[in-house]
């Protein structure tokens, strides 16, 4: 799923002094989760920021359920596939929370990612008592990542591990993670906000799926250690054939400069859906600034981590991509005072694109 470095937690102008036990656990089970999602949740007015903040932790049920290679492949595909057809049931959301509680009950599986399925049932409560049209316009998108995310599970029963291959497999498999996250961000958008007119919303539609998958893979390229020692490979075994070494090898030698071989191949494609990626956040009118920085900052987050990754010969060690907090903050101030001019933040795009080194025509 998307998550990408946002900027310093700001606290909506809106909320309410006295939260929903419920939304008030999916608030601080968003921190737990992932911190920086949840801090850019956190520049939304309401009620996107909890209608998306509460999305995002379904996603994340999800994508956990998918992840987890403890449990058996059949297992997954099974909840995956009941909970595509049961979350958004008012008559039958509950018993699957139960069946997904029930399957990360054992005390073995640790984190706050197996913790949260252990609460399914707070996040869908609270998921049916959002507005019915927003529910409406998460469900497509929610239910096809469900389903994409079973066909993914699939390849660990035919016996081809929790790997992809070619390019086209990451990409079906962005898609089905991130292309449909895009969906729903517009759509949700497009519910809430009056500026968001047919006209806008045929553009931001252009690019949502670019917009997904452009952060996806750079998440992915942040989180490849972890991924790879979980026996898990998002980055396409290709790559590491075209760079002429091994998965493990790199982890046994985090420095082999073969490892920004690997980074490199992906580096034209994902600069492509980033640039998309801008076109999306300034096709959002400029009088929704709390949009503009949702969708800015991990754009320009994502640049500098690829920026990062390619100027690094140990992209697979632990900490080498992480954007420093001096940064974090110099960046969020510097798109917070231009979210009103398009081609300020087109320079902001282009100077840190620039420092990407990668060949473009």
């Amino acid at each position: 799923m998307i998550d990408n470095t946002c900027g310093p937690s700001q606290s909506a102008e809106n909320e309410a002094p006295v939260l929903d036990k419920k939304v008030r656990y999916c608030r601080k089970a968003l921190h737990g989760v992932s911190r920086t999602f949840a801090l850019g949740i956190e520049l939304l007015k309401e009620p996107l920021r909890d209608e998306i903040g509460i999305a995002y932790l379904v996603c994340r049920i999800l994508d956990t359920i998918e992840d987890s290679t403890d449990l058996p492949a059949k297992s997954r595909v099974a909840m995956l596939l009941r909970a595509e057809g049961e979350i958004f049931d008012p008559a039958r959301f509950s018993e699957c929370a139960g069946a997904i509680e029930q399957l990360f009950a054992q005390p073995s599986l640790k984190g706050a990612d197996h913790e949260l399925c252990r609460n399914t049932i707070t996040v869908l409560f609270a998921l049916h008592e959002l507005r019915p049209e927003a529910r409406v316009a998460m469900e497509p998108p929610v239910r096809e990542m469900a389903r994409g995310m079973a066909e993914t599970v699939k390849r660990e029963l035919r016996g081809e591990g929790l790997h992809l291959e070619t390019m086209e497999d990451l990409e079906r498999y962005c898609y089905y993670v991130a292309g449909t996250v895009g969906h729903l961000l517009t759509s949700l958008y497009a519910l809430d906000r009056p500026s968001i007119i047919p006209e806008v919303e045929a553009e931001l539609r252009r690019h949502e799926v670019a917009f997904g998958l452009g952060l996806q893979v750079t998440n992915i390229i942040k989180g490849v250690t972890d991924d790879i020692g979980r026996g898990v490979s998002y980055l396409p075994l290709c790559l590491f054939r075209q760079a002429g070494i091994t998965i493990d090898t790199l982890l046994s030698r985090p420095d082999d400069p073969r490892g920004r071989e690997v980074v490199s191949g992906l580096a034209s494609w994902t600069l492509d859906k980033l640039d998309e990626a801008l076109e999306y956040t300034l096709a959002l009118p400029v009088s929704e600034p709390d949009l503009r920085l949702f969708c800015g900052l991990p754009l320009a987050f994502a640049v500098r981590t690829l920026s990062l990754a390619l100027r690094s010969s140990s992209v697979f060690s632990e900490n080498v991509l992480k954007i420093s907090r001096l940064e974090v903050t110099a960046i969020h101030r510097k798109m917070e005072s231009i979210l009103d001019d398009n081609d300020r933040i087109r320079e902001l795009y282009r100077e840190e694109r620039a420092l990407v080194p990668v060949s473009r025509p």
